[in-house]
């Protein structure tokens, strides 16, 4: 009975949150370590011979394990795998958020900037899979889940097996949605990470115009479809069209790899292109960097406040360390002076100045800036509840001497701001790893201002970083950003 059955002595199952051919997901809870989990029962054909079943455990095991060995915000994480009345059962994070499909069918295609925000999410998830060696081999809407947030998160590595492994053949049973599948797999010839891409565009497709450009309601009918037939891309908004005909080419070698795919997709929903492959921090305070050549404006300085979506707004502020914008219906600067800055206000109520031309992003607690030409780059985390500043500083400067030969910390220094506690601290490094923050480059020097801002339960991490070149023509502007920043 529901919510009294503990699978191997450990995880109480409480409801059942969805079935499909590959088994059922359950509600969980760990009674170990008193957390919530999603517990998912994997189903396995019925009348499997003996050494048949206990082939398709072991394989369900490693296959498990190999998706555990993911770290990426929009993977779910896999905690363990447990056996149960001879079968799995993997035990995962729980993410409450309904799947993309389950959105598009109560709601309706989604607006065209959400869908390229969902796709570069996905494209970084992947990116990092098949840097692992890993493949998803079923990517569809309904195994992303898509948070009230905007956080998209890619379930079900039930399927995935490591490249090496992907081509053998796996007796009685046919991998992945018929719907979402590349043809080279409905041809059942070799396939790799082209394959997932391929299925990325196929869920992107079905996002705006509600189904795959290939279903056609029978599994022949489909898998027909995708070998013969072209997407219709006439009834494709013309923003995405680039994008997802690049991810739908059929030659796997013609398709667009998912660095490609990201900066087309960047194109649409206005975030900075970043090379896919972005692996987030393992905890939550993130590194959050910024930095980036602007222009500099003496006397006073015109401000906006606005999103980043949101027409500009003009407003003066005086060119002291810490503006403070107001309004003014007549502006005392020269009307054809260009504001170097925006200001924006982001959906938990905090705000901050940014430099005019840089583009942005948002994903659920942090929000980032970069500069036309990559080389700096502007973070903003909120971090709730945060750990002791103490904790959290070392932490920051573990992520950064792991990802670099030469961290080098060349100052901590307690700054006054009136909402907390606050502290900075600037250091050098050259990387050698970008996997965490793909927008630097692997063997140039750079220096970084990380300011922790502490306000009650709730902690501000701000970091500009730029190259080290070109620090000392940018510290004007980055102190008046950083000043900028306010918490409501």
């Amino acid at each position: 009975m529901e919510g009294e059955r503990l699978v191997a002595g450990r995880y109480q199952l409480k409801r059942k949150l969805g079935q499909g051919a590959m088994g059922v997901v359950w509600e969980g809870h760990d009674t170990l370590l008193d957390r919530p989990v999603a517990v998912k029962e994997v189903m396995l054909p019925l009348g499997l011979p003996p050494g048949e079943l206990e082939r398709q455990l072991l394989r369900t095991g490693r296959e498990a394990r190999t998706a555990a060995r993911l770290s990426h915000r929009s993977i779910v994480a896999i905690y363990d795998v447990a056996e149960e009345d001879g079968r799995p059962w993997i035990v995962m994070e729980l993410v409450r958020a309904p799947s993309l499909e389950q959105l598009v069918r109560e709601q309706g295609s989604l607006p065209v900037k959400e869908v390229a925000a969902i796709g570069r999410q996905i494209l970084s998830a992947l990116a990092t899979a098949h840097a692992a060696g890993v493949l998803h081999r079923d990517v569809k809407p309904a195994n992303i889940l898509v948070t009230p947030e905007g956080r998209a998160v890619l379930t079900d590595f039930g399927i995935a097996t490591t490249e090496h492994e992907a081509n053998l053949p796996v007796v009685g049973m046919i991998t992945g949605s018929p719907a979402f599948l590349a043809p080279e797999r409905a041809e059942s010839r070799e396939f790799g990470p082209p394959s997932d891409l391929w299925s990325l565009g196929a869920t992107l497709y079905a996002a705006v115009l509600g189904r795959s450009p290939f279903d056609r309601g029978t599994m022949i009918a489909t898998v027909a479809a995708v070998l013969t037939e072209e997407p219709d891309f006439g009834r494709l908004h013309p923003a995405l069209h680039p994008a997802l005909s690049a991810l739908l080419k059929r030659d796997p070698a013609e398709r667009a790899d998912a660095a490609e795919a990201e900066r087309l997709l960047s194109l649409v929903d206005g975030g900075p292109a970043r090379e896919p492959g972005s692996r987030r921090r393992s905890r939550t305070w993130l590194i959050a960097v910024a930095a980036v050549a602007v222009v500099a404006v003496s006397g006073t300085a015109a401000w906006s406040m606005m999103s980043l979506d949101q027409p500009v707004a003009p407003v003066i502020v005086s060119p002291s360390p810490s503006p403070s914008p107001s309004p003014s219906p007549e502006p005392s600067v020269t009307p054809t002076r260009v504001s170097a800055f925006k200001r924006y206000v982001s959906p938990a109520g905090w705000t901050i100045g940014y430099p005019r031309t840089w583009t942005g992003s948002r994903a659920e607690a942090f929000t980032e800036w970069l500069s036309r030409d990559g080389g700096s780059h502007l973070g903003v985390e909120e971090i709730v509840p945060h750990a002791a500043q103490r904790e959290m500083i070392a932490e920051i400067e573990a992520i950064r001497s792991r990802d670099a030969r030469d961290y080098r910390r060349l100052r901590l220094d307690r700054v006054s701001w009136s909402y907390g506690g606050a502290v900075e601290w600037e250091s050098t490094f050259t990387p050698v790893d970008t996997a965490s923050s793909p927008w630097l480059t692997v063997g140039v020097g750079y220096r970084e201002l990380t300011r922790l801002l502490t306000v009650g339960d709730r902690a501000f991490l701000i970091t500009w970083t730029s190259e080290e070149a070109r620090w000392a023509a940018q510290t004007e502007a980055m102190t008046k950003v950083l000043d900028s920043f306010r918490p409501r």
